[in-house]
């Protein structure tokens, strides 16, 4: 994100009272909080800096990195401290599908067994930070977590969304026909290792786009 008043520069910190995105020219830091020009001026009101009355940042409810972390631990109940309820939902169908997933089939219990257990884990570190960028952000600090850049390298958002909801029509198409009897899901598991040669082609492909 660019900042508000100078479109070539990079943000570096938000005004708590606007919002706006400023650069390092645009901030005004007064008793650790982030203004920016015009609010700052509209704080002062004509009054010396000094006797004005500043705002203070309200405290954003639901912030607390440790607290959120702690509930992470439960499957989706981080992300709703978060106030984020669509990514709870995601978490559990996810954990949920991934478990399921090694009562049906034998074969691929090892990588499953791994991805259930990186995700469990992912989960409460995702609140984490969530729950840290959004306490900076509310101070007018802009926070770019690992997860921010883990997302950033998987590509836009768009494209994530493109393939996350393929993902979901092929695994829920794979339960409803094998819960009509229409194939055995049993035999269908046996093609798991094929989920590997495709993430091995989309990273050639990514390698292939920066060269």
């Amino acid at each position: 994100m660019n900042c508000a008043y100078h479109s070539e520069a990079q943000n570096v910190a938000f005004c708590i009272r606007c919002g706006k995105a400023l650069c390092n020219e645009c901030v005004r830091n007064v008793r650790g909080s982030v203004y920016c020009e015009n609010c700052l001026a509209e704080s002062v009101g004509g009054k010396s800096a000094a006797s004005a009355p500043l705002p203070h940042a309200e405290t954003v409810a639901g912030t607390n990195p440790g607290a959120a972390f702690a509930l992470g631990l439960i499957p989706g109940v981080g992300a709703i401290y978060n106030g984020e309820f669509v990514k709870a939902a995601i978490h559990l169908l996810i954990f949920g599908t991934l478990i399921s997933l090694q009562n049906v089939s034998r074969f691929g219990e090892p990588l499953l067994g791994l991805m259930s257990a990186g995700f469990y884990f992912y989960m409460p570190f995702e609140a984490f930070y969530t729950a840290k960028k959004r306490r900076l952000r509310a101070e007018g600090i802009e926070l770019e977590t690992p997860i921010d850049r883990m997302q950033r390298q998987l590509g836009a958002s768009k494209d994530k969304e493109l393939w996350g909801g393929i993902a979901l029509v092929v695994i829920g198409g794979l339960f409803l026909l094998g819960n009509l009897d229409i194939f055995d899901l049993e035999r269908v598991g046996r093609f798991w290792p094929a989920l590997l040669v495709v993430f091995g082609v989309w990273l050639l492909k990514k390698h292939q786009e920066k060269g």
